[in-house]
């Protein structure tokens, strides 16, 4: 039900009927419930989907309700306890002095429950180790994992200033703060992928800018090492989910696989936020948020920014936005990098803004098909222009010399589109900017040739003519109108 075209609003007004229904009901007997009131196995599948989802969702959050003792103690260990810094998911944050170093720290107290067994307790191990691996001036230093009595806590560096939650309280960032604000974070967190380290959980909670002005991704000492072979998503052995739900992928909610990609969905949702002020999946309980990221796109950035944003700025941003916020995380970009990219593009914007995501599909099927149609179809037209040049020496060879190169430079850069669309999408956009001005050149300048050897093979009774002339108009209305229409279908957001 996730790959449906987003018009089918019956299916989902069923899907969403039936699983509120559901989850009024008590655990136990929701699958029975859901199995009994439809026939479709497709929406039966995908409400027994959320409710998994759900579930999951909202044991976490009630499991994280029940963490540590909120009483502040005095002394864990051999850190001294200051105060509270804040509490999460994972367990209380203090601000504590390592008595031995006489450094100030962020000491989080991780919750029982997601270091039970040896297993768990290992694997946290391990995964802090990495985290602890981390140098990066955007990315909170991991100083230890600390197992006191029978609990573990990790050590880290404490960052003054205030969260992006905080600064949000304020209101929307312009364009260019925003911008600004995700490159810093978008670039500290390609290193922790370039590393196989997964945050999992990134929202304006953790995400603090310092005094200074810096950006610093916080909470890194829980984060997932990525072990391609591994099929658990998650911490723990159980199903159970990290993470915040309205800013978690929608693999992320349904225990899948997790990888880079989640991370960019997060980051998606955050520069949303931070250019609107609200979250785009935002409902009014879990269950409705949950639902929404799995199932609904969200409304378009240019309809939720301020009025007063340049639409080329916003359509830029918008681009990044929806291609961060893909169901399929193969949809959206491929690493941080390519994200690192884009959002420079969007801070250098200066001319209209490219073209949304590629996705797979007929429209881009059809783009593909004119790419090719257009560079097989300048070649054949090399023949009659090679056979015809004797009729006007040497203004002939000069049309055929042009026709040659107006021919290659047009054709090679559509081949280069057609190629770099799959690989490098951050680099298409770039390319397509830099070398429309050329490749729009080579069709003049075919089209020019084409006309004027036209003209001249009509005049010499020349039936090579009429297919030059009839060449002339094709050409002129394939590069004029049908590319752009077959560009736009293929890479416009409403299409996907």
């Amino acid at each position: 039900m996730t790959d449906r075209n987003p018009s089918d609003r019956d299916a989902w007004t069923r899907i969403g009927d039936l699983f509120h229904r559901a989850i009024e009901l008590p655990t136990e007997e929701r699958d029975a419930f859901v199995t009994r009131s439809t026939d479709d196995d497709e929406v039966r599948r995908e409400v027994l989907s959320l409710l998994g989802a759900h579930s999951r969702a909202t044991d976490f959050i009630e499991k994280s309700a029940a963490g540590p003792d909120k009483d502040m103690p005095e002394r864990i260990g051999h850190y001294l306890i200051r105060g509270v810094l804040g509490e999460g998911g994972m367990g209380v944050v203090y601000l504590a002095e390592d008595s031995r170093l006489g450094r100030t720290v962020a000491l989080k107290a991780v919750a029982p429950q997601y270091v039970g067994d040896p297993v768990r307790r290992e694997r946290l191990r391990r995964e802090a180790r990495a985290a602890a691996s981390l140098q990066h001036p955007g990315i909170a230093t991991v100083f230890a994992l600390e197992e006191i009595g029978d609990h573990l806590y990790i050590a880290g560096e404490y960052v003054p200033g205030e969260t992006l939650r905080d600064e949000l309280a304020r209101g929307p960032l312009t364009p260019a703060r925003a911008v600004e604000t995700m490159l810093a974070i978008a670039r500290a967190l390609a290193v922790a992928h370039e590393r196989g380290v997964i945050h999992r959980d990134l929202k304006p909670e953790n995400l603090m800018r310092t005094p200074a002005g810096d950006m610093k991704i916080l909470d890194f000492g829980l984060a997932r090492v990525h072990d391609p072979v591994s099929t658990d998503a998650t911490l723990s052995a159980d199903g159970s989910v990290l993470g915040t739900p309205a800013y978690m992928s929608p693999e992320q909610i349904r225990g899948k696989t997790v990888d880079a990609r989640a991370d960019l969905f997060a980051l998606g949702v955050v520069l949303y936020e931070l250019l609107t002020g609200v979250n785009p999946f935002a409902g009014h309980d879990s269950a409705s948020t949950i639902a929404r990221i799995l199932e609904i796109a969200p409304e378009r950035l240019r309809q939720r920014a301020p009025a007063n944003v340049p639409s080329v700025t916003i359509g830029h941003l918008e681009r990044i936005v929806q291609t961060c916020l893909r169901k399929r995380a193969e949809d959206r970009f491929l690493s941080a990098r390519e994200l690192v990219g884009a959002l420079e593009d969007a801070r250098d914007a200066r001319a209209p803004a490219p073209e949304p995501a590629v996705t797979s599909g007929r429209a881009m099927w059809w783009w593909k098909f004119h790419q090719a149609a257009a560079t097989i179809g300048y070649a054949l037209l090399l023949v009659p222009l090679w056979r015809l040049r004797d009729l006007s020496e040497p203004l002939g060879t000069l049309l055929f010399v042009g026709g040659l190169v107006g021919a290659t430079a047009a054709g090679a850069i559509r081949l280069h589109a057609w190629f770099a669309s799959d690989l490098d999408r951050a680099r298409w956009y770039r390319e397509q900017r830099q070398s429309a001005p050329w490749r729009l050149a080579g069709d003049v300048l075919m089209t020019g040739v084409l006309a004027v050897e036209g003209v001249i093979a009509l005049l010499a009774r020349e039936t090579w003519g009429i297919l030059l002339v009839a060449a002339f108009a094709a050409v002129l209305v394939a590069f004029a109108i049908v590319e752009p229409a077959t560009t736009r279908a293929a890479f416009d957001e409403d299409k996907t």
